[in-house]
């Protein structure tokens, strides 16, 4: 704020108004003491303006800030929240995925075992009915061979029977014949066809 100025002298005057009137060297001093400290004092209030100014400024720069910083703490919390449920959905959801793939792992395993126990039951079935088989095979086979000796038997006894009627066929065939001799005995008739033993 710029110095005052002096009051002008008023016309006709005799009337003091409050100042000093210059007499004198300690006069002079005064009034430049006077307009210095009115100097300093206007340097100070445009100090504490221009202070003040920059406070203003100050404290508006520091709204700014603090609007800022709590529209992106706001922002952050709201991303953080976000961020977390996300989070948390995924966990969940992978657990539940991880507890079905246990789930069907140990009905997997269940069935496996289960599967195992009905091929070694399956197993033991066709290991005893093959042995049963393999059994009836062999009797079968010592019967086939029983029942072929006893054929072999029978056809030789038979066999037997038939030569020996054929035997006492031809004798008494070659006795009504008179014993002439002109016919071929039955028995060389019957090795052509190989049937004497």
């Amino acid at each position: 704020m710029p110095p005052k100025k002096k009051a002008a002298k008023k016309k006709g005057g005799g009337e003091d108004d409050g100042e000093i009137k210059p007499d004198g060297l300690a006069a002079k001093m005064l009034f430049a003491e006077n307009a210095a400290l009115k100097r300093q004092l206007a340097d100070r209030r445009e100090d504490a303006l221009e202070a003040m100014a920059q406070k203003k400024a100050l404290q508006a720069q520091i709204d700014d800030l603090r609007r800022d910083f709590d529209r992106e703490e706001k922002s952050t919390y709201a991303i953080t929240a976000d961020m977390t449920r996300q989070y948390k959905d995924m966990q969940g959801e992978l657990i539940k995925r991880i507890n079905s793939a246990e789930n069907t792992i140990t009905e997997l395993k269940d069935q496996l075992e289960l599967q195992r126990v009905a091929y070694e039951e399956l197993k033991r079935e066709k290991d005893r009915a093959v042995a049963g088989k393999e059994a009836e095979i062999v009797e079968l086979k010592n019967r086939i061979d029983e029942l072929c000796a006893e054929f072999g038997d029978m056809l030789k006894g038979t066999l037997e029977k038939m030569s020996e009627r054929i035997n006492i066929t031809n004798s008494n065939f070659q006795t009504d014949l008179g014993g002439a001799g002109g016919g071929v005995p039955m028995e060389e008739k019957l090795q052509e066809f190989h049937l004497k033993k």
